[in-house]
């Protein structure tokens, strides 16, 4: 079983060592950081931490998409506390008083467990306190009989004024009127006595239930609800985007491999358009009569030539066309394209998708990304990880017309051909392989039905560097 801790300002990194001994230690979650975890059913992800600011927040269907592939998700704290009262009904453990007051209804703003930190070299210090720990504390005020109830509401709503950068006690003595200066006094001394960290406790809290295997973080309770409607286009996107695999010290996305497979293996129109027929048939893909099923559709539906509709899928050259040959084009680019920008796996035929293709595409892609990163400093003056190069569209176009072969006029027609609805959508995923097909040509990808050996590939592509 593998545990893996997102962890921020709520605890130091090497006292999570101490409590959970093992555990992967990640800085605070962020969109996309759960699709990337390589975990399977019985491991555990505890979220702790995570950013919401500086990085787009963890998503919901990502934590759903764990709970569903039977991974144990729990949360305390700050982030974890705030996703996991979001979620609690569909499986998502939360323990601790912060995860409680969500849960309940209340606290309902997400500002409540924010703060400033340092960065991660740092280990994201804390350099503002959360507005949920001056909460609890003046909670527990009011229990020892230090505060009345009246008096904690005050300075919560003291406290809840200021903007969550300059949260502090500091900050809550200072901006006290002059009317609630005993107030304030009288709660910071007897706190400086007995301080309190509510996000800090809930943090150990959760890690020494981890530790102990404590039944209320077992993956499935029997009052769980179901969890429908999982897998949509966005869940699609975001997995092709951040799962991926390290090639040579570059992270490869799915995405990225998706690009490589459409825009340069050499059947990729051939296989699509077979995909796209076959679909359409509801026939096999390695039918040999694809075609001849898919036009005796067409003929059952009445396109029986290209209809006026479909002349704007036909190039100028193309309307010279037999009836039979354009109406499976116009069908191939009227079914075949997607409106999604995010490439994906799946917009690429199975018969391309095999692991010897798929290891050839990172390796492409991870050539790519280094020259790019090689030849960013000459237009920019500066050198950063996945670097990516502008090209003006002209270069792109004639860059890929010239290596498909085709006119730069018939070039969204080719692209329509590989699944790109347009030119913008074509230009998005070709742009980062224009200085390798420069550079190096078409890639030698292994061609469908070769003994391609796994994980190797001939050619400027497997230099990675």
């Amino acid at each position: 079983m593998t545990d893996v801790v997102f962890i921020g300002p709520s605890l130091p990194a090497d006292e999570v060592g101490r409590l959970l001994p093992d555990a992967v230690v990640l800085p605070p979650v962020a969109h996309g950081d759960l699709l990337r975890l390589d975990v399977a059913p019985g491991d555990r992800v505890l979220v702790i931490d995570g950013f919401f600011l500086q990085h787009p927040p963890v998503r919901h269907r990502e934590i759903l998409d764990l709970l569903d592939r039977g991974v144990t998700v729990a949360g305390a704290a700050s982030m974890g506390a705030l996703r996991a009262a979001e979620l609690w009904p569909f499986g998502m453990r939360g323990v601790g008083e912060v995860f409680q007051l969500y849960r309940d209804g209340v606290v309902t703003g997400d500002d409540e467990v924010a703060v400033v930190h340092g960065p991660a070299e740092d280990g994201h210090r804390a350099l503002s306190v959360p507005l949920v720990n001056i909460r609890v504390a003046l909670r527990r005020a009011v229990a020892a009989g230090v505060l009345s109830d009246t008096e904690a509401a005050l300075l919560l709503n003291i406290g809840r004024d200021l903007p969550f950068r300059r949260r502090s006690y500091r900050a809550l003595e200072r901006s006290a009127p002059p009317g609630a200066r005993d107030v304030v006094d009288r709660f910071l001394t007897w706190h400086r006595q007995d301080p309190s960290d509510a996000k800090g406790a809930d943090a150990r809290l959760l890690l020494s239930m981890a530790a102990d295997n404590a039944p209320e973080l077992c993956p499935a309770h029997p009052g769980d609800q179901p969890i429908d409607n999982l897998h949509t286009r966005f869940l699609d996107s975001w997995r092709s985007r951040f799962a991926g695999e390290s090639v040579g010290g570059h992270w490869t996305s799915d995405r990225e491999a998706a690009a490589v497979l459409m825009l340069l293996h050499p059947e990729s129109s051939t296989w699509h358009r077979r995909a796209v027929l076959a679909g359409l048939a509801e026939v096999d893909i390695t039918d040999p009569a694809v075609e001849e099923r898919a036009g005796e559709v067409a003929g059952r539906r009445g396109l029986t030539g290209a209809p006026a509709s479909g002349w704007d899928w036909l190039t100028d050259r193309e309307r010279d066309l037999d009836d039979r040959e354009a109406v499976l084009r116009v069908l191939v680019r009227a079914f075949g394209t997607t409106p999604y920008r995010s490439l994906a796996l799946w917009m690429v035929a199975a018969p391309l998708r095999t692991p010897a293709l798929l290891t050839a595409a990172r390796q492409v892609a991870a050539t790519a990304a280094s020259l790019n990163e090689t030849l960013v400093p000459r237009s920019t003056g500066r050198r950063r990880p996945g670097a990516r190069l502008h090209f003006r569209t002209e270069i792109v176009d004639a860059c890929f017309a010239r290596l498909w072969g085709c006119a730069v006029d018939e070039l969204e027609a080719a692209a329509w051909d590989r699944g790109f609805v347009d030119l913008a959508a074509f230009r998005y995923a070709a742009e980062p392989l224009v200085a390798y097909v420069k550079a190096f040509g078409s890639p030698r990808l292994p061609t469908v039905g070769t003994r391609a050996q796994e994980g190797t590939l001939a050619g400027p592509a497997a230099r990675v560097g």
